[in-house]
């Protein structure tokens, strides 16, 4: 089962979190290799330091090569149900060149097909903020 497909999103069944069935059990977990050089980065931002749930996080993974993003990997934890997939960032970044430019307007897409309620709108500059501080420091490393 891929990743994607085993976390459910509340719907129907909000008491189910994963589409485990009675009976079955993970045995194993695949992780498909990554390019070469990998950078990565990954933030998570709380109110406090000790066993706060996470108000956003972001997870970066870029290879970088001759000057260029090769491929990107974004996802976020913290602003909905199960962990977000950032494809729009990602799309704006492969074939580019890093730049502080690249990582503020790739950011900007974030929260693209979020719909925040009025008690939790903040999250969508701040998983923006967040997002392109982890572009920054992935894309930044030497």
């Amino acid at each position: 089962m891929a990743f994607a497909d085993f976390l459910i999103v509340p719907g129907g069944t909000p008491e189910r979190e994963h589409a485990l069935r009675d009976g079955e059990l993970i045995t194993a977990l695949e992780t498909p290799a990554q390019p070469s050089p990998l950078r990565s980065a990954y933030l998570k931002v709380r109110d406090r330091q000790s066993y706060e749930f996470a108000l956003t996080s972001a997870a970066v993974a870029l290879s970088i090569r001759d000057g260029v993003i090769r491929t990107a990997k974004v996802a976020a934890d913290g602003v909905g149900t199960v962990p977000w997939r950032l494809r729009a960032v990602e799309r704006r970044l492969v074939g580019r060149r890093p730049s502080t430019e690249l990582w503020r307007t790739a950011a900007a897409h974030a929260a693209d097909g979020a719909e925040p309620l009025a008690r939790n709108a903040f999250k969508v500059d701040l998983l923006q903020r967040t997002v392109e501080r982890q572009l920054r420091i992935a894309g930044e490393q030497r």
